[in-house]
């Protein structure tokens, strides 16, 4: 074999493998670029899925335009198009239904929390048996009074009385 010969079955090979090389270099650089992502966050994380998403639809749509047209440019860049059309609609209603599930998740957490001081409060107000303290409650009668130009009608309020229980002789 001469020295021709070898040189065209070099750019032979090439020629064919080209497509493959810059599939592998574009996958490294995807893997590359989203490595981690699960420790960085949920919002890096999110827009890294996104980024790859778009980016292997893009592609896939290019590619197939490009097989489908004949090669022809008009084709891969249709179906590029399409890919990023597809792969944006994608993230679009992924990313939808992370915040609806978010936000569902955020309001039952603010009402058990509420639900919980609640009980909180109502246990810290019950009396014990054997505190020292007994309870008395105090109806006061308000008379009719006419103060600052408002007239406050009678009525009768309840107060609460805590006082130390008395020690039996």
């Amino acid at each position: 074999m001469t020295k021709g010969e070898t040189m065209n079955r070099f750019l032979d090979n090439l020629a064919y493998f080209h497509p493959y090389m810059i599939a592998i270099v574009l996958l490294t650089f995807v893997l590359l670029a989203t490595s981690g992502c699960a420790t960085s966050g949920a919002d890096a994380s999110a827009r890294s899925r996104d980024f790859a998403t778009t980016a292997v639809l893009t592609a896939g749509g290019g590619y197939i335009g490009a097989k489908e047209g004949n090669g022809k440019a008009e084709s891969a860049a249709a179906g590029a198009a399409a890919g990023y059309v597809v792969g944006q609609t994608i993230n679009f209603l992924t990313n939808k239904a992370q915040r609806d599930a978010y936000a569902s998740g955020y309001e039952k957490g603010q009402s058990d929390a509420v639900k919980q001081q609640y009980w909180i409060a109502r246990a810290n107000q019950k009396r014990g048996a054997e505190d020292g303290y007994e309870e008395a409650l105090y109806e006061i009668p308000v008379p009719q009074n006419d103060r600052d130009g408002v007239r406050r009608e009678p009525s009768t309020r309840v107060i609460r009385v805590v006082v130390p229980r008395e020690e039996a002789p």
